[in-house]
């Protein structure tokens, strides 16, 4: 009941702050007194600290620190903090096949080396670079579009809808309606749409561009030669059954973490079986049979490791038992350890000292192979568009500067090498935070243009249908979108996102999906993971995001790391893994545009349509906006970079 109330009122609340105020809400306080203590704090979404500190200051509760931890355990959707449970991956289990198997679920393939475009200061560990012909920028002119400030938000101490739990009509007639989340908690109240005539802001449907009537697309003449090879949504396993019909709900997350660390080390190993300086892995729980002093080879997840005086200790585990590792620091491959993400798979080979240790004398990643066969050539040059983190919504999205480019895309361009690239452009990619959603982060209200996440994919829509129609666009949720919020992510919420659904010629993918274009494969995902690999390996930062993304890529994991900042759901099959090598890996989510070459996989993080706002300047994150990178799809390389941040207001 409690956030029915506080949705009503436009005020959001995380379920563990929910568990800490449902049982006092009413007895010992009012809807009324908890908003204005909220608003007070300059935030619209109720946190279990501001709970606790609500709480505390009501003298209901004696501190604020007894509910920590509540957060990441509910909010997430992990277990709570009991160690980690790939610890558990094994202990002498048998393998399950609660899953599907088959094809390479995140499938893709080129070769190998790396290449860094636009400069950006920070001095960062070099990754082996080999040079990349840099591609020209150009730019081009528009004009501004004005947008009016947000209504205020309203709070109503009695609102109608619901008494005592069950649903009732609101007084006009029409029965609210109650949308739910993932774990149960309802995540939004749709009640009465506000009158289109009290909207003060635009969804954009006054845009309409009109396309060059003597522009020859040669895309339009072109087939579509586009398949989605893996999205999410197409994936099948079953939940893991409870042992008695008593089964608790904490023995349901445990057994569904354990069924996904162990799918992890299953397609871990089929990996690292395809590299040849890798002999015969044994199971660790095997490790006593084997004679002291003896070469083996173990595949594992790392659980831990520290820095020695003369080296590196580490633990691992497969399904059947644990290991400690130790390498000496003169070792070649001690250099690799800093850059092993915990939860992350390892590949170890040396004596086994008949005491629960291995003396490494080398350390494998899964990594991506060097050499790979080429892809046939195509007829003819065919592009496509890639983009991210759009904003829609957000006061700061660089309307402006995206209308330019959706007037550049309709053939209104100012010379010949613009006209070139128009016209083969069949493919646009965009990877997640298409809108700026509601609730993100401390005091986003008060950057919204658009506050209601149904106008904000409205004006999205309105958007997009300005884009020609022979090209094909894909469109993928990020962690600002209205979807679930663990990673991987289906799609969107189809009833947030409607409008989007209902584009012609619009394909919406998973987070991550794979989608190979004339025989070439993109993998496409947001790139949360960027932020545990900032958080994990030194010398990695959000001002160089491409190279964090190879850092995944030789890891062959797009969020290793359990328990970490990115929230990983609990599906019995581990469906992050790189399993096949892609041509091209793009992703977003930190707002600067980079790229590089790794082992022959193009890398790139498609930068933003959203200029900095007061919380990317309290994190230290200068975005890059308004910049179309264009892709020719032959070669899964740049081709070129169209410069529109000169329309972006704020910039």
């Amino acid at each position: 009941m409690l956030v029915e109330d506080l949705m009503r009122n436009k005020y959001l609340i995380t379920p563990s702050a929910y568990y800490l105020l449902e049982q006092y809400y009413k007895k010992d306080f009012s809807l009324a007194e908890l908003i204005k203590f909220a608003k007070a704090r300059g935030s619209f979404v109720i946190t279990s600290s501001i709970a606790e500190e609500f709480l505390s200051s009501r003298g209901l509760i004696p501190g604020s620190g007894e509910a920590e931890g509540h957060e990441t355990s509910i909010s997430t959707g992990e277990p709570p903090e009991t160690g980690p449970f790939n610890s558990s991956i094994g202990q002498n289990m048998v393998e399950t096949e609660g899953f599907s198997e088959g094809e390479s679920f995140i499938s893709t393939g080129t070769d190998v080396e790396e290449s860094s475009s636009e400069p950006l200061p920070e001095p960062i560990e070099p990754v082996q670079e080999e040079a990349s012909p840099e591609p020209f920028p150009v730019e081009t002119v528009g004009d501004v579009v004005e947008v009016t400030e947000p209504y205020e938000e309203s709070i109503d101490d009695e609102p109608n809808g619901e008494l005592n739990g069950v649903s009732v009509e609101n007084g006009n007639g029409i029965k609210p309606k109650i949308i739910y989340g993932d774990y149960g908690i309802p995540i939004a109240y749709v009640g009465d749409e506000v009158p289109e005539e009290e909207k003060t802001y635009s969804v954009y449907e006054d845009v309409v561009i009109t396309p060059n009537p003597d522009f020859h697309y040669r895309a339009a003449e072109m087939p579509d030669e586009s398949e989605v090879i893996f999205d999410v949504k197409n994936v099948k396993f079953s939940p893991p059954k409870a042992k008695s019909a008593a089964g608790k709900e904490g023995e349901f997350l445990v057994e569904a973490y354990r069924l996904h660390f162990r799918s992890r080390l299953k397609k871990m190993r089929r990996i690292f079986r395809e590299n040849p300086e890798i002999g015969g892995i044994i199971d660790i729980g095997k490790l006593s049979y084997v004679q002291p002093g003896s070469e083996v080879t173990v595949v594992g997840l790392l659980t831990d490791k520290r820095e020695t005086s003369k080296g590196y200790v580490l633990e691992i585990e497969d399904a059947t038992g644990r290991i400690k590792v130790f390498i000496n620091r003169n070792r070649e491959d001690a250099k690799l350890v800093m850059n092993i993400m915990h939860d992350s798979a390892v590949a170890v080979s040396g004596k086994y000292s008949g005491k629960g240790m291995i003396f490494a004398d080398h350390i494998y990643l899964p990594d991506v192979p060097k050499v790979r066969s080429q892809k046939p050539p195509l007829k003819e040059k065919v592009y496509a568009v890639l983009l991210s983190d759009i904003h829609v919504g957000s006061n700061k999205f660089c309307e402006n500067a995206f209308e330019k480019f959706l007037e550049w895309l309709n053939g209104n361009v100012e010379n010949e090498a613009h006209a070139e690239l128009v016209s083969r452009i069949k493919y646009l990619i965009i990877a997640g935070d298409v809108v700026d959603g509601v609730g993100i982060y401390p005091g986003q209200y008060d950057e919204l243009a658009i506050p209601d996440i149904f106008d904000q994919y409205e004006a999205l829509a309105n958007l997009l249908r300005n884009v020609p129609g022979h090209i094909h666009t894909f469109i993928g949720p990020g962690n600002h979108d209205a979807a679930r919020t663990a990673l991987p992510q289906p799609g969107f919420y189809e009833e947030y996102a409607r409008p989007i659904y209902r584009l012609k010629n619009v394909t919406i993918i998973s987070n991550p999906a794979v989608i190979r274009l004339h025989g070439r494969d993109f993998l496409i995902a947001h790139g949360r993971g960027i932020e545990d690999v900032v958080t994990e390996i030194p010398n990695r930062s959000h001002h160089r995001p491409a190279e964090a993304m190879v850092e995944l890529l030789k890891l062959r994991h797009l969020a290793p790391t359990f328990g970490g900042k990115v929230p990983v759901a609990p599906d019995p099959e581990d469906l992050l893994v790189i399993e096949s090598v892609p041509d091209l890996f793009q992703a977003g989510h930190v707002h600067v545009m980079q790229y590089k070459i790794y082992n022959g996989v193009f890398v790139i993080n498609t930068g933003t349509w959203q200029a900095q706002t007061e919380f990317q300047k309290m994190v230290n994150i200068v975005p890059t906006p308004a910049r179309v990178p264009i892709i020719d799809v032959e070669t899964a390389r740049l081709r070129a970079v169209i410069n529109f941040e000169q329309f972006c207001e704020g910039v």
